[in-house]
């Protein structure tokens, strides 16, 4: 009676997978242009010899972010140029073919298609999938190829020199696409010591893949300096330095836990005992199950080194720095939970499970409608990791709408206007819609009448100097508001705020 009832249950899941991928594609449409979306965007327009807006985003390349995404991107702007919209289409895409990967993994080791379809469902329900999915930004493209070049590594990596050393190209790809896949790589080398037999195939083909995939992250580092042109090579170290954290003052470990939810920080550990209490329980497992235990170990190790480097050596407290460790540890929890339940032969248990996961998928879905409904991408980052707190919008889907009207009010500014902001990094996206530089607040030395303050969302959560927001109510008077947009005419003859 359980088997005829069961299949009824695979439309189900095929229907939230398409709910969650259409609403990943409405984030294409409601999220605001986040600012390294330009910051990744200008550069690697750049670094293609195309013509682009003015923006002080081009004082420094973008480190982090580079590999499959910096020719996909590339390729897209020497076509369709610099539409914003068209490259986060490149993430859908992308998308559509992880969550396929991921299906056909899974029901490769489950050899359940219900299973493998709820299971894609689940995958899609992981922290931070949405902003991901639905940003031109490089995690996407950067997850797929690890999780490829895993599946290579894992059933081909130990035959040859020649498999080791593809493999190792495979994972520098990843490595080059989003820098945070460094930190997993040492993954390789402790999976092949456990898993393999042989001193070569534990210790001379892991090496080999590893220094590959090194090599390879180095030669698209060069390529993308030399195409980038006018940084110099102190500069663009000292880039690399920020970006990855490693000449970032550690804030301190209390701090740095501070930001990690409940839902993001307790994955590694569920992940780590999920896979303990499997390999105990499965001593005498068959093939297939020693092929699922090996396949999970690889996953855990490489997103509990990714994690822990988030939590180390982070420069930025926000989801993007735990991709894709998440999606990794999230797919190793699903495999081995799956497992399990295709072998429960207790009907009571199978179906309170299906009920958990379709409500599971349901207040992700429903998270993610109230994420749309926010629609300021920045912010969105930081609250996923407690960094800030959102109420719910009094308009929902209006936030896209207000960057887009500021930046109309940046264009009617006359020509000799300046326009300052809090942090010009954030402000990037506006340069970009409206053709306008905007220069650090910090910058300004004596104002003229045509000085003006831009206010930015972003700004009541990450500014917490009351030195400055004096100066600021002091010093300028309100212009222009589109929701949290605002627009202040900084009093002719202030001086600039004290550094």
């Amino acid at each position: 009676m359980l088997m005829k009832k069961l299949p009824l249950l695979l439309p189900v899941y095929a229907a939230v997978v398409v709910a969650f991928f259409l609403t990943f594609g409405g984030g294409v449409f409601a999220l605001t242009i986040e600012p390294d979306e330009i910051w990744i965007l200008m550069s690697t327009m750049k670094a293609f010899g195309l013509p682009l807006s003015p923006t002080s985003a081009l004082d420094h390349p973008v480190t982090t972010s580079g590999g499959l995404h910096f020719i996909l991107h590339g390729l897209l702007a020497l076509w369709q140029g610099g539409d914003i919209l068209f490259h986060r289409l490149v993430s859908i895409g992308v998308t559509l073919i992880l969550l396929a990967v991921v299906f056909k993994l899974i029901e490769r080791q489950v050899k359940d298609r219900m299973l493998a379809m709820a299971g894609t469902a689940l995958f899609a329900a992981a922290p931070g999938f949405l902003l991901q999915a639905s940003l031109a930004t490089s995690e996407i493209v950067a997850t797929t190829t690890f999780l490829l070049a895993t599946l290579f590594w894992i059933r081909y990596g130990h035959r040859s020199f020649g498999m080791a050393l593809l493999g190792g190209v495979l994972f520098g790809l990843a490595c080059a696409t989003r820098m945070t896949c460094l930190s997993m790589l040492p993954a390789i080398l402790v999976w092949s010591l456990v898993a393999r037999r042989g001193w070569i195939a534990r210790l001379v083909y892991p090496l080999l893949a590893v220094a590959t995939a090194v090599l390879v992250y180095l030669a698209f580092l060069a390529v993308y300096f030399f195409a980038f042109g006018d940084t110099a090579l102190s500069e663009f170290f000292g880039a690399i330095g920020a970006a990855s954290g490693a000449s970032v003052p550690f804030p301190g470990i209390m701090q740095r836990l501070n930001f990690v939810g409940v839902g993001d920080g307790i994955i590694p550990v569920l992940a780590i005992l999920a896979l303990a209490g499997w390999f105990i329980s499965r001593l005498e497992a068959g093939k297939d199950d020693r092929e699922i235990i090996g396949l999970c170990g690889f996953f855990a190790l490489a997103g509990v080194a990714g994690w822990l480097a988030w939590v180390l050596k982070a420069p930025l407290p926000h989801i993007r720095y735990l991709w894709p460790a998440i999606p990794l540890l999230w797919l190793a929890a699903i495999l081995l939970g799956f497992s399990a339940l295709k072998r429960s032969g207790r009907t009571r248990t199978v179906m309170m499970t299906h009920i958990l996961l379709i409500l599971m998928c349901t207040v992700q879905g429903l998270l993610n409608m109230r994420m749309l409904a926010v629609g300021d991408s920045l912010e969105l980052e930081y609250e996923i990791n407690r960094g800030a707190r959102l109420s719910t919008p009094t308009q929902f889907f209006a936030s896209s709408r207000n960057q887009e009207a500021m930046a109309s009010q940046l264009v009617m500014l006359p020509r000799s206007a300046n326009v300052y902001a809090l942090r010009k990094e954030e402000a990037y996206p506006m340069t970009y819609l409206s053709g306008r530089t905007v220069k650090s607040i910090r910058e300004l030395i004596n104002a003229s009448a045509d000085d003006y303050l831009l206010v930015q969302p972003s700004d009541y959560f990450r500014h917490t100097d009351w030195a400055l927001i004096s100066w600021v109510q002091d010093n300028t008077t309100l212009t222009a508001q589109s929701g949290r947009y605002e627009l202040h005419r900084v009093r002719a003859g202030s001086q600039g705020p004290a550094q």
